[in-house]
């Protein structure tokens, strides 16, 4: 029976980056052979970097490739034994449910910097690839002002322009600094599809939609416990179990088993959605294209372009505005949802020609440059006041990393992230019909009430601030929720191994791993309590990406035999506060 040593479930951004730091091996290793792609095939072998493409695409003259990553290096380098690694992905391909995503929402750029992306080896790797492929012109600079909606907030950088309250003023010179450019969606898929190349990565990744993992367990241990047997009370026993590997089912009936388990997948699964309560309130019956969630956009075209690859009826394009109609010229469209992808929503019915948008929010329409706040972005160059104390980011990083209590964790959390909010540039874009009164802003809105009228195949909608909507389609962008409990995937896992669950967020140890004895590991926004607000993010994808690296490197010594800990480590802090040095800027 072959066991790998690693599975990692997500063929994302973030599984990238941990493909990309578990698949470089330890240079004395042996050289790997070619995965096939197969769910059943023989022991897998070791994928290796494409490192002749390495040297000539980050390599200057005279340095070697060991010192150019030594200088570029994100983080302390975590060299591991060779590993047999797998990446299982629905969609059979890298990141394509982010290209997807820019597709469906015709998103033009990233929200995160260029020091901010998937390669955990060259901090610039991005930057590199954009001078290499002479591509700097799909680099987007920030707008000359950035609006920060917050009363405890302000600048403290005199290099960033004069020391407004609310407003920040780029200067020409920051303006045309690489560093603080927004990547081009175009230009990130293809930085995507390099970082596969150069680590030979598409060796490693599989068809297959996860359905269950099962901890397959050691014998159970037990141990009596020191108190004393009385008239009433038997003697406590402890049970103790130890993953002896997982097993993964797939939807294809196919079945891969791994030592470790990383679950890569993102918030955006169809099943995770966030459906309003009074979307299961509506007793009528109605044509399922009317009302939608903006999750199934990116699937929907995912799986068309699936099919149509399948199918060899394409090549290379795919033209979005065949595979994703979000209304037809002259209807009346409702977005419900105050986050920037709402902002793309509204956008796309305008260009497909709606006749009007109202767009309902539950609070004010907030103006955010970048979804997690600027106290966690601007490292260094944005103050905010907690609790009466002035911060700067570093300061709150580290507060964040010592505070022991999760629940004081997750409040912090939500006050960085403080909910949706749209980017200036998308605001900018849609401020004219805003205006002109094609689009309505409903603020502090929610729907109450909804009916499908099938005569006037019309929605009859009643909302909370006393006003009556009627129009043709509503899309849904309210996000997905979090809640561990819920999540089929890991069903098994929490009957076996249940740990704390704090409002839907799971309380994992330090290293990402979900309780001892049993190596699964969680990325993205699962490890926010321990990763950060930024989790979900890039940034976040590159941390969580060290930690979990580090951990297994440690388990194969220890089941190698060398119990030793590397000496001279930094505090547990001030490490995973270098580890989010892609958001020190500059």
């Amino acid at each position: 029976m072959v066991i790998l040593d690693v599975l990692i479930i997500g063929g994302g951004p973030h599984a990238l980056t941990l493909a990309s730091l578990l698949s470089n091996p330890d240079p004395n290793s042996d050289p790997g052979h070619d995965l096939p792609l197969s769910t059943s095939c023989s022991d897998p072998p070791r994928p290796q970097p494409n490192l002749k493409k390495r040297n000539a695409a980050t390599v200057s003259p005279g340095v070697t490739l060991e010192e150019q990553i030594a200088k570029s290096t994100i983080s302390e380098r975590v060299i591991c034994p060779p590993l047999s690694l797998r990446v299982v992905d629905s969609y059979g391909e890298w990141t394509t449910l982010w290209e997807s995503q820019f597709t469906a929402l015709n998103i033009p750029h990233l929200r995160s910097h260029t020091l901010v992306h998937s390669d955990p080896l060259n901090k610039k790797a991005l930057q590199e690839f954009v001078l290499k492929s002479d591509r700097s012109a799909e680099l987007h600079s920030l707008p000359d002002q950035v609006y920060i909606l917050d009363e405890n907030a302000f600048f403290n950088d005199m290099r960033l322009g004069k020391k407004e309250r609310k407003r920040l003023n780029i200067t020409s010179t920051l303006k045309k600094s690489l560093s603080f450019s927004l990547p081009g969606s175009k230009l990130s898929v293809d930085f995507f599809k390099d970082q596969v190349e150069r680590y030979n990565l598409d060796k490693v990744l599989v068809k297959g939609t996860v359905e269950n993992i099962t901890p397959i367990c050691e014998n159970k241990e037990t141990m009596e416990d020191n108190a004393q047997e009385t008239e009433n009370e038997a003697m406590t026993v402890t049970e103790r179990k130890r993953v002896k590997y997982f097993q993964v089912q797939f939807q294809e009936g196919n079945i891969l088993r791994a030592h470790q388990v990383i679950m890569a997948t993102g918030p955006t699964r169809a099943q995770m959605a966030n459906i309003p309560s009074w979307v299961k309130s509506i007793g009528e019956s109605y044509p399922e294209e009317r009302l939608q969630h903006t999750v199934h956009l990116m699937h929907h075209l995912a799986t068309a372009r699936q099919q149509l690859k399948d199918h060899q009826r394409q090549k290379e394009t795919f033209p979005s505005e065949e595979l994703c109609v979000v209304c037809e010229a002259g209807q009346r469209v409702m977005v419900v949802g105050g986050g920037l992808t709402s902002a793309h929503v509204v956008s796309l019915a305008l260009q497909q020609g709606a006749s009007h948008v109202t767009w309902v929010m539950r609070k004010y329409l907030q103006l955010k440059q970048f979804d997690v706040g600027d106290v966690e972005t601007l490292v260094g160059r944005y103050s905010h006041v907690e609790h009466g104390i002035k911060m700067d980011g570093q300061a709150y990083l580290r507060q964040f990393y010592n505070e022991r209590s999760l629940h004081r964790r997750l409040a912090m959390i939500r006050q960085a992230r403080k909910g949706g909010a749209v980017t200036p540039e998308a605001y900018i874009h849609l401020q004219p019909f805003i205006l002109n009164g094609q689009v309505d802003v409903k603020t502090y809105c929610q729907v109450s009430e909804a009916s499908w009228c099938y005569r006037s195949q019309a929605w009859s909608l009643s909302l909370s601030t006393g006003n009556h909507w009627t129009g043709d389609m509503i899309w849904l962008a309210t996000g997905c929720k979090l809640d561990v409990k819920q999540d089929p995937l890991l069903s098994e896992v929490m009957k076996e191994f249940p740990i704390q669950v704090i409002d839907g967020w799971p309380c994992i140890s330090e290293s990402l791993q979900w309780a001892e004895e049993c190596p699964l590991y969680l990325m993205g926004q699962y490890t926010a309590l321990q990763v950060g607000p930024h989790a979900v993010n890039l940034a976040g994808g590159q941390a969580a990406s060290m930690r979990i690296a580090k951990d297994i490197a440690r388990r194969q010594q220890r089941d190698n035999g060398d119990a030793s800990e590397p000496s001279g480590e930094k505090s547990k802090t001030e490490e995973y506060i270098q580890q989010m040095q892609g958001l020190l800027w500059l």
